[in-house]
């Protein structure tokens, strides 16, 4: 009845159906996307997870929020279906943009400990036609230095305490100059050092990058900085201290620029400490918590440095209170089997504890609430990012509830950038009856407050945007001073050398002919300076006419093409000197030797247009052509 399939109709039969099965099994799981909010301040709270989106209007704006944690990479993929210019931005928790991208393409993003609020946006923008539809795919990756549950901090105050062994650091790798992937560009550690014991620092770049090491005292003074030799090199310091003392050890890339490795958007290199002798770890209380508090060759040596009391066991003999605090760590090898380092304590179940109970909720400030679940698929319950409440409610007792007896007026535009809001954003107020009962500043995004950069082709700079108006504007400044000078210095040759209309020298392209007329070239040469190579030739030759009539050694317009030489040469030709100068052909005879011979006073007449003119004109007071008399 059915026909037996051969080997490779099998294969293909079975290709497709996987094909079919996995485009299927896509599709049902992506979650349908939340309706995005219109502004920061409504923006509609997301998790990790694959989203399908619908249809978004010309000229829309959606605004989503995540909650992520210090050192987690930020990976949004984003694809559409539409005719018409899609974006995806990123800003951080204080609504700064950080990165924005076209079209089908991936936002990455890793996040250091220094963004205070670890709550990141997204907005999803269409220009020109709607979009009919789009997905996203939102992931992030744990990229936690040292073993530790976050990121080694961007200053001192925010050093990670490490001890001696060998640790994995992470830290943003700029494939290019112009594409930011994160603002993790430093790691500092704080390291307890003992007196007489000599400690070695080493940091291993990935290949392709390079690193650099620096240590500081306790008043944040640079003790020695290291870097490596070139790519791909181990960068090494030694340190002796005098005494016992705490120091911190500073990493980072020195990579071209500062912090590029190619083909990469993570930054992982090595971080390895090791002493001249063997050091013991000590443990401390606080807070009724025993902790560990670093590695020293002695009891005496730990408890001079840390001002306290130290022990050798990791519960402190039990002295830190009457229920034994869980193990203090740095990192997972100094907890026993089982457990994890997570914020400096060693804690079973999976690394994590619950913050919240599942479902429960609390109240952010007056008009958002936190919602608590396994948002990070860690199996431990957390609090999401806040939530709005919605117009004209406010949130009690983790509850959304109508805000009664709150009237508010109408919103009324400000002005882009006021209130603390965005440039490209519109700042919009209103008063509230009775004060603060419900939100009344917002700001939403406006086409008029677009800014227009000065030139767009300085938009592929993307987070480098600031750089490029700067340098776009130093670049406008300049070629207004050169078009300037050079307008000066031709009005003056006009002037110096009998061309009329030296007022066409501040005309563009006039200008050009006002040039051939000082030279005494015909005009149809304007065409020859448009062709390429050709035109410096004959642009040399100009200027070497235009020394000549200036009574000058005609190489020294062979100077105008000799860099930054070639912009002083129209200035020495216009300035210096003052007279006139005029260079007269040869005198050929026309007619009888008495009719022809100039005489001083006598006048000729034109041989174009029969005018009588002085003997030495080079050219025609009338008719204004070359060689009147020869």
């Amino acid at each position: 009845m059915f026909k037996k399939l051969s080997c490779f109709q099998t294969i293909i039969v079975s290709t497709f159906a996987l094909f079919l099965i996995g485009g299927l099994l896509n599709i049902v799981s992506a979650q349908t996307l939340p309706s995005g909010g219109g502004s920061f301040e409504t923006a509609a709270a997301l998790q990790t997870g694959t989203y399908q989106g619908g249809t978004i209007s010309e000229n829309q704006q959606l605004y989503y929020s995540l909650q992520v944690k210090a050192g987690q990479n930020i990976t949004i993929k984003s694809k559409f279906v539409s005719d018409g210019l899609n974006t995806v931005t990123l800003f951080n928790g204080n609504k700064e943009e950080l990165v924005s991208e076209f079209g089908d393409n991936s936002i990455k993003w890793l996040v250091s400990s220094d963004d205070d609020q670890q709550k990141y946006y997204f907005k999803i923008a269409t220009e020109g036609w709607p979009t009919d539809s789009f997905s996203l795919e939102i992931s992030t990756n744990n990229y936690y230095d040292a073993g530790s549950q976050t990121d080694a901090g961007e200053s001192f105050e925010k050093a990670l305490v490490v001890t001696t062994g060998d640790y994995d650091g992470y830290l943003a790798a700029h494939p290019y100059i112009t594409e930011l992937v994160g603002n993790d560009l430093k790691d500092y550690y704080k390291i307890s050092v003992s007196k007489g014991v000599t400690y070695e620092f080493k940091a291993m770049p990935p290949t392709g990058g390079a690193m650099k090491l620096e240590t500081f005292n306790l008043n944040r003074e640079l003790l020695e900085e290291k870097s490596s030799a070139n790519d791909g090199a181990v960068a090494a310091l030694s340190l002796t201290p005098v005494n016992n003392t705490n120091i911190y050890l500073a990493v980072s890339s020195d990579s071209w620029y500062g912090y590029i490795v190619k083909s990469a958007d993570v930054l992982n290199y090595k971080l390895s400490i090791k002493t001249s002798v063997s050091l013991s770890k000590f443990y401390g209380c606080k807070t009724d918590n025993c902790q560990l508090v670093g590695e020293f060759a002695t009891k005496q040596d730990c408890q001079i440095t840390t001002s306290q009391s130290c022990y050798s066991t990791a519960n402190c003999d039990g002295k830190c209170g009457g229920v034994e605090p869980p193990v203090g760590c740095t990192k997972n090898s100094d907890c026993s089997a089982g457990n994890t380092c997570v914020n400096g304590q060693c804690l079973g179940g999976g690394a994590c504890q619950d913050e919240c109970s599942a479902g429960a909720t609390k109240c952010f400030d007056n008009f958002n609430y936190y919602k608590c679940g396994d948002y990070n698929k860690d199996s431990c319950f957390e609090w999401a990012s806040p939530v709005y409440c919605g117009e004209g409610n406010k949130c009690k007792d983790g509850q959304c509830t109508k805000a009664d007896g709150c009237q508010c007026s109408q919103w009324q535009g400000v002005e882009c950038g006021a209130s603390g809001c965005p440039q490209n954003q519109v700042a919009k107020v209103r008063v509230c009856t009775p004060a603060a009962c419900d939100v009344e500043k917002i700001c939403q995004d406006d086409s008029s407050c677009q800014n227009t950069p000065l030139f767009p082709w300085f938009g592929f700079l993307k987070g480098f945007r600031t750089i490029g108006l700067v340098f776009g504007g130093l670049y406008v400044i300049l070629w207004a001073l050169f078009y300037i000078y050079l307008a000066i210095c031709l009005q003056i040759l006009a002037k110096k050398t009998g061309t009329k209309n030296g007022w066409m020298a501040w005309i563009p392209v006039a200008n050009v002919f006002l040039m051939l007329q000082i030279a005494q070239k015909p005009l149809w040469w304007f065409i020859l300076l448009l062709i390429p190579i050709v035109n410096i030739i004959f642009g040399v030759l100009i200027w070497m006419a235009i020394a000549e009539r200036r009574g000058k050694p005609n190489w020294v317009g062979i100077l105008i093409i000799v860099p930054a030489v070639g912009i002083v040469i129209p200035g020495y030709l216009a300035f210096s000197g003052s007279e006139k100068i005029e260079i007269t052909p040869p005198y050929v005879a026309t007619g009888t030797e008495a009719a022809n011979k100039p005489t001083v006073g006598y006048k000729h007449p034109c041989k174009y247009c029969e005018k009588l003119i002085p003997p030495n004109s080079v050219a025609c007071p009338y008719c204004e052509k070359v060689n009147p008399l020869g």
